[in-house]
């Protein structure tokens, strides 16, 4: 898996801050993680959501596999 992969494909791209910090709260209030948007400065520019430092649910092992992680509280 290439870095670009990694960090940008397969996510989904919001134009601006606002509108992806609009859709992150949507996720929160159905249920869903905490997420945080992040800009995206290396390869498209645009803006993608990501858990909060610390509080990822598993790592990426390959595309068919990722590796599940459990997370120490300090």
């Amino acid at each position: 898996m290439t870095e670009y992969e990694a960090s940008c494909l397969g996510k989904h791209r919001f134009p601006s801050r606002r509108t992806a910090k609009h859709r992150a709260n949507a996720i929160r209030r159905t249920g869903g993680p905490a997420l945080r948007a992040y800009e995206c400065k290396r390869f498209c520019g645009l803006w993608h959501l990501g858990h909060h430092r610390g509080h990822a649910t598993y790592l990426r092992g390959g595309p068919n596999n990722p590796t599940p992680v459990q997370e120490l509280t300090p």
